[in-house]
């Protein structure tokens, strides 16, 4: 009696795989299905060109994944990065060290995240039901308008520095991008922070149940404004990537990113009310975004069926994530 309750109650192998990692499947699905409609299109070379688009969006959806553990939504990414690119570009035009200039960037990055995560964990102490978002999403609009006030002219600023050039180059090759490895290096440390680190703990403490996570001795206002931070900061590292891909910034380079980084978190497995999402889960998430967009594209479907077909897929892995994670709770 006891074995039979064992077997019926314990989930598969395979079904303990597709818990853990749902975007492998979405993955391999999306791969067999544009090869086996185009296979001549699918080659290395489209593969290498799928992993450096994605380079930026790795960045920015890391910060996202961050706040979705939180519960929060940091709509400003978008215009974080274009102000981040425009800064760059300025301050690499005037001369200045690329370094420096990234630097400089990264700072107003922060700046922006700052505010936000203060406004934040301020304002929902006093008003429970006020929505966050509403912050980043006025935000999004003044980083975009400062962004744009910067260019003159209001045309993009073209980035003519050799070194910079070099340290921001994509190459035909993926290991002869430093931008890969720059995205690599943000990926070890970002899922260190969050799967390994007290801070991460308290940051799914924080999302699961904001109450319980301040009895234990994790400060939500603390952690939530840290996010905020991290996001304006890795926002803020993709736009200057971003620059480095097209040799220019200006404030509309990254615009409606920030759909593309909640999709990414959102199909690797994080979910909008808070508690749950993993950055390798987002990598892959951003790489079935990035093969959805080549392989409509090769297959030449028009703009309006690829942003629907992005939104099926995102409700789609949403639909798919709540499924398995019921069956997991059923099954402990």
């Amino acid at each position: 009696m006891t074995d039979t309750a064992t077997i019926t109650t314990t989930p598969s192998r395979a079904i303990r795989f597709a818990q853990r990692n749902p975007a492998i499947l979405y993955l391999v699905v999306l791969v067999g299905a544009f090869g086996l409609i185009a296979p001549e299109q699918f080659t290395i070379g489209s593969a290498t060109t799928v992993v450096q688009l994605s380079i930026p969006l790795v960045s920015i959806a890391i910060g996202m994944t961050l706040c979705l553990v939180c519960g929060e939504v940091d709509l400003s990414v978008g215009g974080v990065a274009g102000l981040a690119s425009t800064i760059t570009a300025l301050l690499v035009t005037a001369e200045w060290h690329w370094p420096l200039a990234v630097l400089a960037a990264l700072a107003a990055g922060g700046a922006v995240g700052l505010v936000n995560g203060l406004f934040t964990a301020l304002l929902i102490p006093s008003f429970p039901r006020f929505p966050s978002f509403l912050v980043t999403l006025a935000t999004l609009s003044i980083t975009l308008g400062i962004a744009q006030s910067l260019q003159p002219l209001q045309q993009s600023i073209a980035i003519n520095d050799a070194s910079f050039q070099v340290a921001f180059r994509f190459a035909s090759t993926i290991p002869a991008s430093p931008p890969f490895w720059y995205m690599v290096a943000l990926v070890v440390v970002a899922h260190v922070l969050l799967s390994r680190a007290r801070f991460g703990y308290a940051a799914y403490a924080v999302g699961t149940n904001p109450r319980a996570a301040e009895l234990v001795g994790h400060s939500a206002v603390r952690i939530r404004a840290s996010v905020m931070v991290i996001s304006g900061l890795t926002a803020a590292f993709g736009g200057v990537m971003l620059a480095g891909f097209v040799q220019a910034g200006f404030g509309g380079i990254a615009q409606g990113v920030e759909i593309d980084a909640i999709a990414a978190a959102v199909i690797g497995g994080a979910a909008l009310t808070g508690g749950r999402g993993s950055i390798i889960g987002t990598v892959w998430g951003v790489l079935i975004l990035g093969v959805l967009n080549t392989g409509l594209l090769v297959l030449q479907v028009t703009t309006n069926w690829q942003l629907i077909s992005k939104g099926g897929l995102v409700i789609l892995a949403l639909v798919i994530a709540e499924a398995l994670h019921r069956r997991a709770v059923q099954s402990r």
